[in-house]
C-alpha cells in the first residue's frame, strides 16, 4: 500500500507529489475507478481537466491540460488522511478553525456556497496553506488542495525524487 496518509501543504498527499505524470501516479495508486475529462470554459484552448476517482480511498485527484497533464489538485473524503497530525473530515468548522489558529494559521476566509437543493454547503479556506475546506451541515466533508503559488502565474511544483 502506498504511503498516502499525510496531506501535506504545497507539496500533495504522502508520496503523491504536486506535478507527477499520470503515468507515475497510476504506477503508485493503480488505475482509477473513473476518469473524467470536460473543460471549464468553451473558449479557451489548453483548458481540458481529467478527474481521477478512486472510490475505495475516497481520494480525487485532477490534472490539468495547461500544466502539461501533471497532478494539480488533490480531494480527500475520509477521515482515513491527516492534516498536521488530526483528521480534519468530520470536523465542525469551530473545531478546524480552533485546531488551525492553534497552529499559528489564522488567513481562514468563509464563502457560502449553499445551492438552493443543498443548504449549508461553506468554503473555508486558507491561501497560506492553499487548502480548501469544505462543509455540509457544519460538518467538514472534503478537503482540496493543490501546489502553492509564486506569483498569479506561476505555480511552485514540489521537488520529485
Amino acid at each position: 500500500m502506498p504511503n498516502i496518509s499525510t496531506i501535506e501543504e504545497g507539496q500533495g498527499l504522502g508520496e503523491l507529489k504536486f506535478g507527477l505524470e499520470r503515468k507515475q501516479v497510476e504506477l503508485i495508486l493503480g488505475a482509477p475507478d473513473e476518469k473524467e475529462t470536460f473543460s471549464y470554459s468553451e473558449e479557451e484552448e489548453d483548458d481540458m481537466t481529467e478527474n481521477w476517482h478512486y472510490d475505495d480511498l475516497e481520494l480525487s485527484l485532477s490534472f490539468d491540460e495547461g500544466d502539461d497533464w501533471r497532478l494539480g489538485t488533490i480531494s480527500i473524503t475520509s477521515s482515513q488522511y491527516l492534516l498536521k497530525g488530526f483528521a480534519p473530515i468530520g470536523l465542525s468548522k469551530e473545531d478546524l478553525e480552533t485546531k488551525l489558529e492553534a497552529l499559528g494559521i489564522e488567513d481562514l476566509e468563509y464563502e457560502d456556497w449553499s445551492p438552493e437543493e443543498s443548504p449549508a454547503h461553506e468554503l473555508m479556506a486558507s491561501d497560506s496553506l492553499g487548502i480548501n475546506f469544505w462543509f455540509d451541515e457544519d460538518k467538514l466533508s472534503e478537503v482540496q488542495w493543490g501546489p502553492l503559488w509564486i506569483d498569479e502565474e506561476t505555480i511552485l511544483w514540489p521537488e520529485i525524487k
